[in-house]
């Protein structure tokens, strides 16, 4: 799961009008001072200050929220109606309008699906548990890009030579908080010079292409397409944690009206206290990507100012160098046991099936040609085999095929055999049936795949707290829950 990564750093505050200030806190980690702090319900009876010294004291401390909000009274029905608003059914559109970025987890099926909302149905995601050759050998090809997930900390980063950014490649700097999931997706994506993207998309990296890094950052930032796919999974809890979250951390940094030395003291000591024991207790991860673009391995961290080239590659060894930067990253840590996780963004194997069929057809096509008139051929012709509904699952049609698509080089050679005959030809149609039923029955489980993640996304979003909510409430409504609250008790 993504941590609290941030923004890029040391960026030109002329480049673009950031919407969140550019910082790199996930590598020296801010802890929110109240985030675990209980909220109190002040009592009925107002505060009567016992001497001047305590008002003085109460009026100077700084205004927080949540003090202010600690010595308000809060009615029941307020409650009621917050409890009722919090655990509401989200609007449709909700999501859409909220500006936030919530984590994602490293999940290929949350990818997978990302991918198909975005139109960019001709990739697919797989997830490597390796790096070794045949690991690598075994992915389909063409590999477009690598995001690499691990856990940031606190070190000196090497000596690196980066450059600023190429106008051949595309890279943008992460903005906003929690976003670099994302943003290491689209720096693999706008590299895809040859990929079938939907309309959004396109107009996208149209409109991305002359920009600067942090500009192409604040322009994914504000898109409203991107962000709300991004946010598909989360639900109002999980949009409100993040708002939450940033409120406090708006209140820690925001500075003191006291200039007591013995306070600044007091909140020194607190806030490290704290900040010990939220390091202890959860972890911030920091996604990259690793992109082959004209001859060149380039890693784009979004929290860099710029790329780093890694050096030459061909499309046949550029995954062998970026493996050996991500293992040389992997090992900086030593023994310390970390988390790490790789993706592979791919062609997908429906593409290249569906390109196969067509290669087959155009074939037995050709094949169907040369031995037409014949009395003893009475082979169906491929249209009957593969009529228009039929290719229509393969994005296919006959005039694609036929204008598009070539026999495969071994046909005219055999065609023009002098041993070639009548047998010949039946034995070579015999051989592309069986081959074209094999094509099919792996397009369609990978369909079956792609459906699966896609279902498997959908059901994450189904959001039951609505229900639960309503179905605890009645309990208490009819004086069922303290009982079942009490039976759990003696149990205990």
């Amino acid at each position: 799961m993504e941590g609290n990564d941030t923004t890029a750093a040391n960026l030109d505050p002329d480049d673009v009008p950031i919407t969140n200030r550019t910082r790199r806190s996930a590598r020296i980690k801010k802890v929110p001072m109240k985030y675990d702090v209980e909220h109190v319900i002040p009592s009925q009876e107002p505060h009567q200050p016992k001497n001047k010294a305590t008002t003085t004291a109460t009026s100077d401390r700084p205004k927080r929220k949540a003090a202010e909000a600690a010595r308000q009274r809060i009615s029941h029905d307020e409650v009621s109606s917050l409890h009722e608003k919090t655990f509401a059914r989200m609007d449709i559109d909700e999501r859409k309008e909220y500006r936030g970025w919530v984590e994602v987890e490293s999940e290929p099926a949350f990818f997978n699906a990302m991918l198909q909302d975005l139109n960019a149905k001709s990739l697919k995601v797989e997830e490597l548990f390796s790096l070794d050759d045949a690991t690598l050998a075994g992915l389909p090809q063409p590999v477009r890009g690598l995001i690499f997930l691990f856990e940031l900390i606190h070190e000196d980063e090497p000596d690196e030579e980066r450059q600023p950014c190429p106008k051949n490649l595309w890279f943008g700097n992460q903005t906003t908080t929690n976003g670099c999931a994302t943003v290491a997706l689209m720096n693999i994506l706008m590299n895809t010079r040859d990929g079938q993207f939907g309309p959004e998309l396109e107009e996208f990296r149209h409109t991305t292409t002359e920009l600067l890094p942090p500009q192409r950052g604040h322009a994914l930032d504000t898109n409203d397409f991107i962000r709300a796919i991004h946010n598909s999974v989360a639900r109002r809890n999980d949009l409100l944690s993040e708002d939450l979250l940033f409120d406090n951390q708006f209140e820690v940094t925001t500075p003191s009206k006291d200039s007591s030395s013995k306070k600044k003291i007091a909140l020194k000591k607190a806030v490290g206290t704290k900040k010990r024991k939220l390091e202890h207790r959860s972890a911030s991860y920091h996604y990259i990507a690793f992109v082959p673009v004209d001859g060149q391995v380039w890693e784009l961290d979004g929290l860099e100012r710029m790329p780093l080239c890694l050096g030459p590659c061909d499309s046949n060894t550029w995954l062998g160098v970026a493996s050996e930067a991500i293992q040389e990253r992997m090992g900086r840590h030593g023994n310390d046991f970390l988390s790490f996780n790789l993706l592979a963004i791919c062609q997908s194997p429906l593409l290249t099936l569906s390109q196969t069929l067509a290669t087959s057809l155009a074939t037995a096509k050709a094949l169907d040609d040369v031995v037409t008139g014949s009395p003893s051929w009475d082979l169906p012709t491929p249209w009957e085999k593969f009529p228009d509904d039929r290719l229509a699952r393969f994005n296919l049609t006959r005039e694609q095929i036929l204008t598009q698509y070539s026999p495969r080089p071994s046909f005219d050679t055999r065609v023009n055999d002098a041993n070639f005959d009548l047998v010949a030809a039946q034995e070579l149609a015999e051989e592309l049936r069986i081959e074209q039923e094999d094509v099919e029955a792996q397009y369609v489980a990978e369909e079956a795949a792609v459906d699966e993640a896609v279902e498997m996304i959908r059901a994450r979003r189904r959001d039951y707290t609505p229900a639960v909510h309503q179905w605890v409430r009645i309990l208490a409504e009819k004086g069922v829950l303290r009982d079942l609250i009490q039976e759990m008790d003696s149990q205990g």
